[in-house]
């Protein structure tokens, strides 16, 4: 989770003085810019707050600290779309497990933090003494655009997930990745028709950070059990897309647990 960074977006108008024809002539060019900006504010942030388990930590625990944050979200007004917690199956030294959450927009969660800390931190410091522990040093935001959406919903508030974080081979770039996209939607499509609808989907997360390493695309998978993950893991390993996805990019994955706990 360390090879991660950043994708900003910035936007600039140039003004002048202009003949009143010229002018009339500018103004599409400027709704376009508005529209761009207003388009940029309302993108929705998934970001992940990195936890590790405290000494006193037990799924328990957890499950009533749980509660307790929700009643603290309840209290506020913040714009929180929904949120979960993710149980690494790779655990490392800063991280046991994540918290995720969708904001409705980057000023949505800058207010957001910004009343946690004033009011709401220390409260869940002293609910949660030795049961867990997060840093902001350790808070990964992005941006999210939902590249296929799942054919079933089962309802369940558990699923698996799995990060891919990806680098172009030599001789492959983005329009690679197009292909690729096409012809992965094309499989599911074909897989699906044969074997039924599936809770699967699959998120591209454009990273709002800085790190030192910068991945072409990051990718975030999710399925609704984890019969039907290695079910269909197992099903493209087999298929000829896994020789091209591996020939076209390196991937590092990483693997979680996940519990919707809002929304």
């Amino acid at each position: 989770m360390k090879h991660l960074l950043v994708l900003l977006v910035l936007i600039s108008c140039l003004s002048g003085c202009m003949e009143p024809e010229v002018a009339d002539q500018a103004q599409p060019e400027a709704a376009l810019v508005e529209a761009s900006v207003e388009t940029e504010s309302s993108q929705p942030i998934l970001e992940f707050v990195w936890h590790k388990k405290g000494l006193e930590f037990s799924n328990e625990g957890l499950d009533q600290a749980v509660v307790k944050w929700n009643s603290l979200i309840d209290e506020s007004e913040h714009q929180m779309q929904f949120a979960n917690i993710l149980m690494a199956e790779q655990p490392n030294e800063n991280m046991d497990f994540m918290w995720a959450m969708l904001w409705q927009s980057q000023g949505a969660r800058e207010a957001g933090w910004s009343d946690w800390r004033e009011n709401l931190a220390p409260r869940w410091a002293e609910m949660t003494d030795g049961l867990l522990t997060y840093s902001e040093e350790h808070i990964y935001s992005f941006a999210p655009s939902v590249q296929r959406e799942r054919s079933e919903d089962s309802g369940n508030k558990s699923y698996e997930a799995r990060f891919d974080f990806c680098t172009f081979n030599d001789g492959f770039d983005s329009e690679a990745l197009a292909s690729f996209q096409s012809e992965y939607h094309a499989w599911l499509d074909a897989h699906e028709k044969d074997n039924g609808t599936t809770g699967y989907w699959y998120v591209d997360l454009v990273p709002q950070f800085e790190s030192e390493i910068e991945p072409d695309f990051v990718w975030l998978h999710l399925w609704k059990d984890t019969a039907e993950m290695t079910a269909g893991i197992k099903d493209f390993e087999q298929s000829p897309l896994a020789v091209k996805v591996t020939a076209m990019s390196t991937c590092e994955n990483y693997s979680f647990g996940g519990q919707r706990i809002r929304g």
